[in-house]
């Protein structure tokens, strides 16, 4: 081949190869940029923040990319121990609490929500609300929030799997864009509300308890004034029988009083020699047992103490015998032992009177609960002796537990602890 078309091919070779190179350049050129591009939109959607320090290179694009990725992952980790750390604190709340999406389906629900409504651990996500809980109460009460953009409230009576009140307050999550979830959060009033009966309860029943030996002391006072001057004896029968009356007023009024201050869970905490209190305390009962024939006994363990308020155990003690002594007939026996087992004391209280009834057993410490009304009044008794001995027994961080069998007597036991009561809960 001549020289001179060898010169021209490789003239040409040469011309096509800058060609080649100069469109390959400007190809890679405008690939990096928008390389480069891509990368500064990504920095400025995941990392507002961001500020570019590299060339638009290729070498500054790997560099910057590199430090993107490092931040991410930091972040990604931050975002992980946030949610980690919701999840645990949205486990350990009282409260329940459940998520649900646009279409009323349940998201999440922590375990105090499951455990009210009996769902599984596992539940699977996503499934109709109305479906899951089986009442439609929370649903409709979502729906409402969701209609008027603002929190709602209501309440909410379970009887399956346990009888519960819930206090229910459900509004919309504030998330970017129009979502639709809804939060719902359950607070449980069970006791609250068992309280108020409780206090309604007890008003009710005091009014009434008081409004009887008012009501027969106005009565015999106005015979009274009628039948003194024609019949003296008469006249005196009726002035004992007010004072009977009054009596029972005053035993009413200095029991309501007890209890009030019992209830207040004030303690004048001190050492106490439970068993110098309980001779005290059963010396005091002893002509009145002599009275109605009844053996009353003492069965003292040695060197029995602990720390509490001596003046409310002397309470508690006092009720215990009186309702013994109270429920004991003629000839009965009422003995009352102490002994200390297990860093505890251990009273107990026995009598061989008429017993009580096993469907009774779970309602004598109740305020104003009589298991025989009628003997009760004729005893003097004001129904609130028992109510009295319990709360004693609970601010001092201890238990009562009665053990009964009709016609055979009764023993009630109360267990302190020796190291005195617990603290008072914080505010």
């Amino acid at each position: 081949m001549p020289t001179s078309t060898l010169i021209a091919i490789g003239v040409g070779l040469a011309v096509l190869g800058v060609i080649v190179t100069f469109f390959a350049a400007r190809t890679a050129r405008r690939r990096i940029a928008a390389l480069g591009r891509a990368v500064r939109r990504l920095a400025g959607t995941t990392l507002p923040s961001w500020r570019w320090t590299e060339q638009d290179d290729l070498p500054g694009l790997t560099s910057e990319l590199g430090a993107i990725t490092t931040r991410l992952r930091d972040r990604l980790e931050e975002l992980t121990e946030d949610r980690d750390r919701a999840g645990q604190i949205l486990d350990a709340l009282d409260d329940g609490v459940l998520l649900l999406d646009g279409a009323g389906r349940l998201l999440v629900a922590n375990p105090a929500a499951r455990s009210w409504f009996g769902l599984p651990d596992d539940l699977r996500p996503g499934l109709p609300i109305k479906r899951v809980l089986g009442v439609p109460q929370v649903s409709a009460l979502a729906e409402q929030a969701a209609e008027a953009r603002a929190p709602v409230v209501g309440n909410l009576t379970l009887v399956f799997p346990e009888s519960r009140t819930l206090a229910l307050r459900a509004f919309p999550l504030a998330d970017r864009g129009p979502t639709g979830r809804i939060v719902v959060t359950m607070t449980d009033i069970t006791q609250r509300r068992r309280l108020e009966v409780l206090r309604r309860d007890f008003v009710a029943n005091a009014s009434h308890e008081l409004k009887t030996p008012v009501a027969a002391v106005r009565a015999l006072a106005e015979t009274l004034l009628t039948a003194l001057p024609d019949d003296p004896e008469a006249g005196r029968r009726f002035a004992e029988r007010i004072g009977r009356e009054a009596e029972r007023l005053d035993a009413l009024t200095r029991d309501l009083l007890d209890l009030s201050r019992v209830e207040r869970g004030t303690l004048d905490v001190e050492p106490v020699d439970l068993v110098g209190l309980v001779k005290e305390v059963v010396g005091g009962y002893a002509d009145r047992a002599e009275e109605r024939r009844i053996k009353l006994s003492t069965e003292l363990g040695p060197g029995v103490a602990l720390r509490g308020d001596r003046a409310q155990l002397g309470l508690l003690l006092s009720n215990l015998i009186d309702n013994a002594l109270r429920y004991t007939p003629a000839k009965g026996a009422v003995c009352v032992r102490l002994d200390a087992a297990e860093s505890r004391a251990v009273l107990q209280v026995t009598d061989t009177g008429q017993g009580i009834p096993a469907g009774e057993l779970s309602r004598v410490f109740e305020r104003f609960y009589r298991v025989d009304k009628a003997r009760a009044r004729q005893t003097g008794g004001t129904g609130l002796g028992l109510a009295i001995v319990r709360h004693v027994a609970e601010v001092h961080g201890g238990t009562v537990r009665v053990d009964s069998e009709l016609g055979r007597g009764s023993t009630f036991t109360v267990t302190l602890p020796v190291a005195g009561p617990p603290p008072p809960a914080a505010l």
